[in-house]
């Protein structure tokens, strides 16, 4: 899994609209465009769970936002910060 993630987030980086635009689409047949570009730049990965890491790596990456978020209030109101 862990080479399937890391090649999915590769193809984020590289073409981030039509990954996204993979994401968005919830039934299986996808934008031919998007396909192809997204073979065209990442010829490794699996189209159809490119969404499915990318969207897991997003929320994993909100999750350390919130967290961040949470101990940095709590250090501002004891009065660290």
């Amino acid at each position: 899994m862990g080479s399937k993630f890391i090649s999915a987030l590769k193809c984020f980086i590289k073409c981030p609209a039509e990954t996204m635009r993979l994401m968005l689409t919830l039934n299986p047949p996808y934008d031919p465009r998007s396909v192809e570009s997204i073979k065209a730049h990442c010829p490794g990965v699996e189209v159809e769970r490119v969404g499915f890491y990318v969207g897991l790596f997003l929320a994993l990456l909100f999750l350390a936002c919130s967290v961040v978020a949470y101990i940095l209030s709590l250090l501002y109101s004891m009065g660290y910060i």
